[in-house]
């Protein structure tokens, strides 16, 4: 058995959005920027979050460019055929817990609502990839 949890903070680099698979599933898509190494050395890798549901219908009226969350997660390497012919992958967390602050560090978000423990689906086999 394996466990598959990842933990990490950053700032969004644009608006959460969110869309409807054709089954009538809301997904709400974000990305965040995970650092890695230091100095000249350091990289930066933009990871898609993804959370459904209910919970997904809501937050973009909360998740503005520059608003810093910390996600919790499963990590999924996802990979498709592009349309030259390519292979491509692209790193996501799907979020099982999200907490959030205001865009002024340390204060706040007004309105914040409330965050839920409930399991997250994997990823909804009728959506297209990418995104």
């Amino acid at each position: 058995m394996s466990i598959n949890v990842v933990i990490f903070s950053g700032n969004l680099g644009s608006d959460c959005v969110t869309r409807s698979t054709p089954n009538g599933k809301v997904i709400a898509t974000f990305s965040l920027p995970v650092k890695q190494g230091y100095g000249e050395h350091e990289k930066v890798t933009w990871v898609q979050c993804r959370m459904f549901g209910a919970r997904a219908e809501k937050l973009p009226r909360y998740l503005t460019k520059g608003t810093k969350v910390t996600v919790t997660g499963q990590f999924v390497l996802e990979s498709w055929t592009a349309k030259d012919g390519t292979e491509k992958s692209t790193p996501v967390v799907i979020v099982n817990e999200i907490d959030f602050t205001s865009k002024q560090e340390g204060q706040p978000q007004q309105n914040k609502p409330p965050v839920s423990n409930e399991a997250q689906p994997p990823f909804d086999e009728d959506s297209e990839i990418p995104f």
